[in-house]
């Protein structure tokens, strides 16, 4: 397996040190360092198993666990120095993407000794979703000095969106879908109101119209009486004025 190096900073299989713990995220368009091919030893088993991520479908931004085991079937003592691991393109394994925090166990796996160790990564949170080469393996060396590396996971997976930002996005839709609906209400609570009042009016003017055409008639009956029957309208003021009598006419 010939493994590729993000930047002069990243942990390499010959030991160096990433102080970031990961390399960049833009270095698939970095130049790649060629590094020599690496083999396992045929006595040590490696095993694996993702903790918290069995579906093996990793958010970006999130910290994934895996517990490897190994299995020494030998006569020799071997040293586990490290376990770590990469992104890289799906299209093109020399292309790293990201390497990942390298662990130093400081492991003796003596012969027919079991150990298990937890190795943790996070893809970077500014990664795309979609789908990569995710490379982990372990490093060992024996008793003459030796060193080994066996890869004990090697697939291609697909990189997904955090639940933290799901989470987000869907509380911003129905955010925005709170506001559209308020403002309709709105929209709508002022054109029933609109509408309301002008019945209003109407109902007070048809009313007042009403009550002008009362009078008119009234009116128009009071003056028909006035008209038509002599003296009704000096008896409305004499029965005003307390009751005088009219006064006879000479014949």
């Amino acid at each position: 397996v010939v493994f590729g190096r993000a930047d002069a900073g990243s942990e390499s299989p010959e030991g160096e040190t990433d102080d970031a713990g990961y390399g960049d995220y833009a270095s698939q368009y970095q130049e790649e360092v060629a590094v020599p091919k690496v083999l396992a030893h045929p006595d040590v088993k490696v095993a694996n198993a993702f903790a918290n991520f069995p579906s093996e479908r990793f958010p970006m931004g999130e910290e994934a666990q895996v517990l490897v085991g190994l299995m020494n079937t030998g006569s020799k003592t071997f040293n586990v120095s490290a376990v770590t691991g990469s992104l890289n393109s799906p299209f093109d394994f020399s292309f790293v993407v990201q390497n990942f925090t390298v662990m130093q166990p400081g492991i003796a796996l003596r012969p027919k000794d079991q150990h298990s160790v937890l190795y943790m990564f996070t893809p970077d949170a500014r990664l795309e979703a979609m789908k990569f080469q995710l490379c982990l393996y372990a490093q060992y060396e024996d008793e003459t000095g030796a060193s080994y590396t066996s890869v004990f996971y090697n697939e291609t997976i697909p990189i997904i969106e955090s639940s933290r930002e799901t989470s987000a996005k869907i509380m911003f839709v129905l955010f925005l879908i709170s506001l559209i609906a308020a403002g309709v209400g709105i929209k709508l609570y002022l054109v029933w109101q609109a509408r309301d009042q002008k019945a209003k009016k109407k109902a007070k003017k048809a009313e007042a119209q009403a009550t002008a055409s009362t009078k008119t008639e009234e009116e128009r009956a009071a003056e028909w009486l006035t008209g038509v029957v002599p003296g009704a309208k000096k008896e409305k003021k004499g029965g005003s004025s307390g009751g005088s009598k009219p006064r006879s006419k000479k014949v």
